[in-house]
Formats: C-alpha cells, structure tokens, sequence
C-alpha cells in the first residue's frame, strides 16, 4: 500500500518557518503543518474522538454553529489514486481532495488497486498492527469471535458496503426496554443528514443504469436480462424460500437502498457534479476506484475543512488514550503517532465516536483511571447477529459475484421470531482466485509467475502446457475454462452476508492492570446461540432452492471451536434507561458512575453518538440505525452549548 509524499510537521516546519499552537487552535483544516510543543495544552470548545459516522454527524453538525472543533482520527486519509475522465467544472467548488491534501502535506494513501494476487498482497500490507499505525483494516480476533473494523479519516463508511437499511420495527420494539427511542422524526433527520451532506441514495440491482422511468425492484419478466445476476438469482427464489422457513410464510425480497452515486444525465445531478457513477467493479469495501462511494472523508472536506468559515480541525494519525475529567471541562490525552508524542486537547464538550471497540477501550481505560461511568461499561455487545456462507452453483446457474457493489439486494423474514436478513455479497477480483481455489471449484493447479518462471522453464523445455500457446500452437477456443477471467472463477459462487438478533450478551473487559487492549468473552459459548443455527437452516434451503450446495466459512467448521466473525459490531457502551442498564442515555449522555446505582444523572458535557451505544442486535446493517441515533445526540447537546 503506498503512501503519499509524507512530510513530517518539523519537515514542514524548516521549510516554511511557520507554526504554532495558535494558529493550530485558530482553525487550521489539518495539523500536518503545525509544530506543536510536546507539553502544551491545546485548548478548543469540543473535542471529537473518531470521523466515522458519529464523529462526522458530530463534526458537521457543529461546525456549522462556528464552535473551535478538534476532530481526533487515529489513521490517514484513504482516497482512489484514480483520475477518471475530465475534471468536475471548478466554478464554486472545492480544489479536489487529493490536490488539497497533498498542499497540506497530510498523511494520504491508496486503495489496494490490482485485481490479482499484487493487488490483495497490498490488501493485507493494509492491516492495522503496532509496527503499521496507518493500517486501514483492523482485525481483532478473541476467543470466540473475531471482529474486522477501520481506522482512517471517515471510519467505517471506508470499508463498508454502502447500505442504508432501517431495522425491522418489530427489532426496535424489543429495544425500547433499553430506551433506543427513535421515532419517525429521527429516522427522517438522519436520511435528510444523509442525503444533503454525502448524496442521494441509489438502488442498484442492475448491470447498466437504468432510465429514470424504470423502477428497478420491479422489471417486467421481459428485462430480466437488466439484473445483476445475483439480485436476479435470489429475487427469483425468495417467495419458495419464504413459504418453506419464515414464521408468515412469506419473505421480501427488495433492492438496497445505497450511498453510492448512480448515472444520472441530469444537470446537478450527483453523477454529473461529480463526474463519477458505480462502475460495477465489485469492490466497494476495498475502494471505490471510480470514487462513486459517499464516504465519509469526502463529506468531512466538503462540508467542514474546505469551507472558508471553518473553524474545526482534523488531527489524522492521533489515538486517544484516556479522557480525564477536569474542573472545567474535559482532557483528552491522545497519541501523535507521526511524531511519536504524547499530547494533551482540552474541551468543555467532548463527543466519543471511536467506533464500539475503540470507544468501549477508550473509557475502560479512563474509568480505570478514574473517570466515574456506570459499571455496565462493556456490557451488551452484540455480533449483530453476522454470518458469511457460500453457495456453490451449478455451471449453468451464473451469478458473477465479482460484478456490481458489494451488496444489491436483501431477502427478509422471521424464523421462530427472530428477524433474520439475507443480503448478497460480491466477492472481489483479487481475492477471486483464492476464493476459487479455497472453494475447490476449478481444480487448477498453482500457476507459475510468467514473467518470473518463464524463460528459464523454456530453457530447460519444461514449459507447462497452459504456457504452449504464447509459442505458437493451436488456441484452445473450443475451451472457456482453460484460462478463466476473474468473474468466471467465482461466477458459480453466491456469497451471503447474513445479519440477525444474537443475544447480544457478551462483555468487553481490559486484558490486565498495565494494559489497556480489549478482551471479549461470553458467559457461555455465542456459537451456541439460537440465531446461528436458524440461519444455516436457511441458507441450506436457499441452496437447494438454487440447485447449489452450502458451503459454511472457515472459520465456522473445519476449526476445533467455532468462530464468530462480525463486521457490525454493536454495544460496549449501551443505551439504558437508568445508569444501572446504560452507560449512555437515550440521548447519548455518559451516566455519572459517582451517583447511586440506577440513578439518571450524566456528566455534563460527555457523549458518546456511536455503534458502541446500540443495546442489541437490529438485524440489518446498522449505519442508519447509528446516523438516527447520533443525529438526534448531537442536536439534542447543541441546545445546550
């Protein structure tokens, strides 16, 4: 994975002779050109921990008020290296990120970009470890579960498949116990949020964009042709799957809703302000070439830092350590990994949004230190109820699973009442062969590298046969599967990214007295739970229904002890109505632990608008759900600020 050019802040410092604490807190747009003295207080009204969803929401919502915002984000920026067609028209517009950047000397690298075996080497270079600060992938693993999250400037939103899915509201009923309160006028604010500070959501279930008088969830017979064939394949056998498990007899089958900018012709449309569409490339969670993905380092330069009345300022490759409480407010000590320091922000507000692992860790290690929280810190996590498992189809039943986003279409239903949801899942081209080969669905033996093998083999007339035709010889026309693309290598692959209600009872703690890393256990085994079991039982009739077989994941069967693997991982810090429950209130306010157990009294000017705060599983991708959550948070704090 490549980095930028990369200039230090004293690098920088030498060659301009500027920088100082004051102008870092006068509202600079990044800190890469600022010396800041190690020691020195840096002192704003609001302290931001994190820029996934939260944190951006956060961000934006208060930088719109003029307040002094330091936005603290533990990895680098992450853009597409890609410059498609001609440039956006300048006029009124922002200079583009990747030229802002660069002038700001910020940390910036690339997505994984080759769609072979080069491009997933650079995938798995990208992985967050202690010797790479600047990783983007996060895979934490503990004993029963593992859990992959991201680090860089826009959190999830840079790894995620784009889904904007409200929960099933008989999910949110069994939540309102733990007083998750939302009504229809948060759901609303959040989508209102959505669409006017990142872009208009996109149904894409089809190979080409649609014209605008086409719906795309509801193709006549006669354009069958139009679906991607995976929406195609399981809108086809949804009502059969439906009648055969779920509770009603009945599962839905409807196209995702998507932050992803479709083709559209029309003058100020997204597509045409931009100059970029999906592309169908199938890769969205690994980046988005083309960047038609709304993620959310494009919102926090657009609608924050490339203002003119910006007074916010994002710290990247700054990991917050302890939140301490002081008489005025709050400090945040936070580590400058480019310098290697230890530096000190003070606030009178301060709004955690480090994600549900880093949030749950960051006050475990603060209570530890001091900070009175309620004793349900870490309590309540939730898998989400995550589940991955293959479909191997038949020859003549093609889905090209590298094709299209990463996620079109889900199928819904409730299976001895537990809301269960089915989505698609692309498999990316570079991790096509393996995928393949892990599978045993070709067969092939390993390929030598030919530019590496080639000429020495052909020295010693050792050429294997599939390298024959680059020296003359008959071409194998009448063979497709002698050399197969990409998309032939998983096109009779269906992988399915499954969510449901897990029991959302397991319980984060610190490893140890010195040491401030997570540890993640279940009282009893959370492979075990019900959900798991309900949803392999119908993931095998989606399979017969196919005319494919079931293939588990991994890490599910062929292991001693089943793992559990979850990219929406929900709870730590969790909503409650007293702070005996919660950690936060329906608000989002942090429970003061001084007080007597179950009082509702908060510490002023403490709020956490994450994943962290959400009391159970929702059965869907939870961004919406978060969105709604912290939208109301956050402008429910302004009041008060």
């Amino acid at each position: 994975m490549a980095d930028a050019t990369t200039v230090s802040r004293r690098d920088f410092m030498k060659d301009t002779g500027i920088g100082s604490v004051a102008a870092l807190a006068a509202g600079c747009t990044t800190p890469a050109n600022i010396l800041v003295p190690q020691g020195e207080i840096l002192r704003y009204d609001v302290v931001v921990i994190g820029s996934g969803f939260g944190g951006t929401i956060a961000a934006t919502e208060l930088a719109a008020t003029g307040k002094k915002v330091l936005i603290l984000e533990r990895g680098t920026w992450w853009i597409s290296p890609e410059f498609l067609g001609a440039p956006p028209d300048p006029t009124g517009r922002p200079k583009p990120l990747r030229r802002w950047l660069e002038e700001n000397k910020a940390p910036l690298q690339f997505w994984a970009r080759p769609d072979h075996a080069e491009g997933l080497k650079d995938l798995f270079r990208a992985i967050r470890q202690p010797a790479n600060p600047k990783g983007l992938y996060e895979y934490s693993t503990f004993g029963q579960a593992h859990v992959l999250t991201s680090s860089g400037v826009g959190g999830g939103s840079l790894i995620y498949s784009n889904v904007t899915l409200k929960p099933k509201d008989r999910v949110l009923a069994g939540l309102q116990a733990a007083d998750l309160r939302l009504g229809p006028a948060d759901w609303d604010a959040a989508r209102m949020w959505t669409t006017t500070r990142r872009g208009v959501l996109n149904r894409i279930v089809t190979k080409i964009p649609l014209p605008k008088d086409k719906d795309a969830a509801r193709l006549s017979k006669d354009d069958e042709y139009l679906y991607l064939d995976r929406s195609r394949a399981l809108r086809n056998v949804a009502e059969n799957v439906g009648r055969q498990v779920a509770d009603d007899k009945t599962a839905e089958w409807l196209p995702l809703d998507l932050a992803v900018i479709e083709y559209d012709p029309t003058p100020g449309s997204d597509a045409s302000k931009n100059h970029t569409f999906c592309e169908r490339q199938g890769r969205c969670f690994l980046g988005c070439l083309p960047a038609a993905r709304h993620t959310l380092n494009k919102t926090l330069y657009a609608q924050v830092l490339a203002k003119a009345s910006n007074t916010a300022t994002l710290w990247p490759l700054a990991e917050a350590e302890v939140i301490k409480r002081v008489p005025d407010g709050y400090q945040v000590r936070f580590k400058d990994h480019d310098q290697g320091v230890i530096r000190t922000a003070q606030a009178k507000t301060v709004f955690v949004a480090a994600g549900t692992l880093g949030s749950t860790a960051l006050l475990l290690r603060s209570q530890r230190d001091g900070l009175p929280l309620s004793q349900a810190l870490g309590t309540r996590f939730s898998t989400n109820g995550d589940f991955g498992a293959f479909v191997l189809l038949p020859e003549n039943t093609a889905v090209y699973s590298a094709r299209g986003p990463i996620n079109t279409c889900h199928v819904s239903m409730t299976v001895d009442n537990l809301s269960l949801n089915f989505e698609d899942c692309a498999i990316p081209a570079m991790a096509a062969e393996v995928a393949s080969a892990a599978l045993g669905v070709l067969g092939r033996e390993h390929q030598q590298n030919l530019l590496s093998g080639i000429f020495s083999l052909w020295a010693k007339k050792k050429i294997p046969d599939h390298y024959t035709d680059l020296f003359g010889g008959k071409p194998p026309l009448g063979r497709p599967d002698r050399h197969p693309t990409e998309a032939e290598m998983v096109a009779n692959i269906l992988f399915f990214n499954v969510m449901g209600q897990d029991e959302a009872n397991g319980t984060f703690t610190l490893k140890g007295p010195g040491d401030g890393t997570l540890d993640l256990d279940w009282a009893r085994p959370v492979a075990e739970q019900p959900v798991y079991a309900k949803i392999e039982q119908v993931v095998r009739v989606f399979a017969k229904e196919l005319g494919g077989t079931y293939v588990p994941f991994p890490l599910w069967q062929g292991l001693p002890k089943r793992k559990v693997i979850t990219t929406h991982p929900l709870g730590g810090c969790p909503i409650g109505p007293t702070s005996a429950e919660g950690v936060v209130n329906s608000f989002g306010q942090v429970f003061d632990g001084s007080q007597p157990r179950g009082s509702t009294a908060v510490l002023p000017g403490l709020y956490i608008v994450d994943g962290s705060t959400i009391p159970g599983a929702l059965a869907v991708n939870p961004t919406y759900t978060i969105m709604a959550q912290a939208v109301k948070a956050v402008r429910n704090a302004l009041q008060g600020l």
